[in-house]
């Protein structure tokens, strides 16, 4: 322990130079600015801190990076990040440049300090502080890198495909480091829900119309969606209609939900944070339909006149954006079936549906055996020994459980504040050396 701790104090202006020429590099996901740069620098990183043996993989987007270092044993863990960063939009709401690595309050602000360059440098200063303490690693290690997280993650699952019968065929275990941590404290997630989001739009004529002129005669396109949108959720039951929607989903057990109950959850700060006044009483019911229940959620309606006073038209067209959060084994292609279903009792020439999002739910058993090394592991790094079930959000961990067969395990080391996609993107000091030393002890302990 004090010789891990001393070596990463001996060498913080080191790992904050790497910190810094990182941020530098760009990496921009959407413009494809600094991709190349920053995949060359993670490449030299990790061959000379590392001895890695690096593939670059090309895919339609940005490429992917695949780093391999031989342990003890034949145990073999995949450890994920991705070095891709959203744009910094209006460069006027930062307080310093999101490209220059800045320090102050305790705090390093860039675009992606926290998501993800901070995160994945810290892994890997962590297997770089392990090898250099500990002379080798205890079993083989394989760093998975993408680029285009920030962009849905649009090829990882073809990429992992291509890889699952060769260089990922003996990965036991995949570990996913990224998004924020508790405001309690450092957390292991063993799932995540998944997401079904899709746009429905009816059309009903070439034009707005005068609704005195037209009145009776044209079809009003709102009225159509709201009919149809009434065929898959009931408002007054709040349940979803879909057929088959709630098949498979699964029951928190009695571990899962001691786990929750040791979690924090202060009622009241969330209400004057979120305006909400109707918060679940019970600590239990709040974690319960934020991990094990599905959602069906109407994320915007667009038509007709909505301006100062009154504009009597029919409008022409309406449109409407859904995403379902999805939990358990809810089946992505039965569901999108059965919503075909509805959409096809309307005429095929006025209503017409396009799926944007589809990510299947990812979750770990509750008795897996690496969930004890885990939390160990972030414990004797950080202190704290959270353990959330289920993600209440959505990231592609189902290529790790579903493509690779393997459990999946998710340790976020970024503040909870870190204000990730947003102005002044930050890590604290605290969170990227915790994270450090997170990475050492899993080496440590799994």
């Amino acid at each position: 322990m004090k010789s891990r701790d001393k070596f990463i104090d001996e060498h913080k202006n080191k790992f904050e130079l790497l910190f810094k020429n990182l941020i530098n590099l760009k990496g921009i996901s959407e413009t494809g600015e600094g991709i190349a740069e920053t995949v060359a620098f993670l490449k030299d990183t990790l061959q000379r801190l590392l001895g890695a043996k690096v593939q670059i993989i090309e895919t339609k987007g940005s490429p992917t990076i695949l780093a391999e270092m031989s342990g003890q044993s034949s145990q073999t863990i995949l450890f994920y990040g991705h070095y891709d960063v959203m744009t910094p939009g209006d460069i006027r709401t930062w307080k310093s440049d999101p490209f220059q690595l800045t320090k102050r309050d305790h705090r390093f602000f860039g675009r992606g300090a926290g998501d993800n360059k901070g995160q994945l440098l810290a892994q890997i200063l962590g297997m770089y502080t392990y090898l250099q303490v500990n002379g080798s690693f205890p079993f083989n290690i394989k760093l998975l890198i993408e680029g285009e997280e920030e962009q849905g993650s649009k090829n990882l699952p073809i990429t992992v495909k291509k890889l699952a019968d060769k260089e990922l065929q003996d990965v036991d275990t995949a570990i996913v480091i990224d998004g924020s941590f508790n405001q309690a404290g450092h957390v292991l997630r063993l799932g995540n829900r998944g997401a079904l989001g899709f746009e429905i739009s009816v059309t009903t004529g070439n034009q707005d119309n005068h609704s005195g002129n037209l009145g009776n005669i044209m079809d009003n396109p709102v009225l159509i969606l709201i009919e149809l949108l009434n065929k898959m959720y009931d408002s007054e039951k709040q349940r979803v209609l879909i057929p088959h929607f709630y098949d498979d989903i699964q029951e928190p057990n009695s571990i899962e939900k001691k786990w929750m109950q040791d979690l924090p959850y202060d009622k009241a700060a969330i209400s004057k944070q979120t305006g909400i006044k109707n918060l679940p009483v019970e600590k239990l019911d709040y974690y319960q339909k934020l991990m094990f229940e599905p959602t069906f959620n109407i994320s915007g309606i667009n038509s007709g006149y909505s301006g100062e006073g009154m504009k009597t038209i029919i409008p022409n067209h309406a449109v409407c954006k859904v995403d379902c959060r999805l939990v358990g084994h809810q089946n992505l292609k039965v569901i999108k079936s059965e919503i075909d279903k509805i959409i096809a009792e309307f005429p095929n020439d006025v209503v017409k549906i396009r799926y944007l999002v589809q990510v299947p739910a990812s979750k770990t058993n509750s008795d897996n055996k690496e969930i004890g090394p885990i939390v160990k592991s972030i414990k004797e790094a950080t202190g704290s020994k959270l353990i959330e079930p289920v993600m209440p959000g959505t990231v592609p961990n189902f290529v790790w459980s579903d493509i690779l067969k393997v459990p999946v395990f998710t340790i976020p080391y970024a503040n909870f504040d870190q204000h990730n996609h947003a102005p002044n993107e930050n890590l604290t000091e605290d969170a990227f050396y915790e994270g450090i030393k997170i990475s050492y002890e899993l080496i440590n302990n799994l």
